[in-house]
């Protein structure tokens, strides 16, 4: 897995924001991808895959989660969708009944993952999505880019921090837990070493120990590419 140099967070305050964020991800992430999606049932993991892809050009509306087929596919003119549900897996074997390798070596596909901890063979060289409930409606997006290609690293965190407000943490050495700096030894929780720094962490953020890395204006809010 390549060093992660940052850590992106979003505050989420409505379904839609939820589906903004995962357009940004559909327009901006060059394939081919694979984004895991991790959160509790009903954090909206669903939900920010509509929005990849409309940032593909597909319909939004034709997106349900796959949860009994495992794997659903949408191709349109802008590239290929592949949308997972873990959740039911008894075992990587099964993966291997959807042509789960093949997927990956093709070069216009971007690979929505949900449950993707399900997976233990999962590929290392992906962007990683966590979505945290903090309401009824509020959500904390947590974006972890652990891509080899530095250049679409930076491409994504400033396309989140112009048009979601995102929070951009630097990260600096990834084996100190940004909480605590502790040892950081399994992918598990990273970049944090425990459930408990992450918590901590979050509710850290929420509870406004930091703000976006500057003041955003007017232009922040055009549709387009960054």
């Amino acid at each position: 897995m390549t060093e992660p140099s940052h850590l992106i967070r979003i505050e989420s305050q409505d379904e839609d924001t939820t589906e903004r964020v995962g357009e940004i991800l559909g327009e901006v992430v060059a394939r081919p991808a694979v984004i895991a999606l991790q959160g509790d049932l009903g954090a909206g993991k669903t939900r920010l895959v509509r929005g990849i892809a409309r940032g593909l050009g597909l319909d939004a509306g034709e997106i349900s989660s796959p949860t009994f087929v495992v794997h659903m596919e949408h191709r349109g003119r802008d590239g290929t969708l592949s949308h997972l549900d873990a959740y039911r897996l008894a075992g990587d074997e099964e993966l291997e009944n959807i042509g789960f390798d093949e997927l990956l070596e093709d070069g216009d596909r971007l690979i929505a993952i949900e449950w993707p901890q399900r997976i233990k063979r999962l590929m290392a060289d992906r962007i990683d999505v966590r979505l945290d409930h903090r309401g009824l409606e509020v959500r904390a997006i947590s974006v972890l880019d652990a891509r080899s290609d530095e250049a679409e690293r930076r491409r994504l965190r400033e396309a989140l921090e112009a048009r979601a407000a995102a929070f951009i943490q630097s990260l600096g050495r990834v084996s100190g837990c940004p909480a605590c700096d502790g040892t950081v030894t399994a992918d598990r929780f990273l970049p944090f070493c425990s459930e408990r720094c992450r918590l901590a962490d979050l509710e850290g953020w929420f509870g406004g120990s930091y703000s976006i890395s500057r003041p955003l204006d007017e232009t922040d809010f055009l549709e387009g590419e960054v």
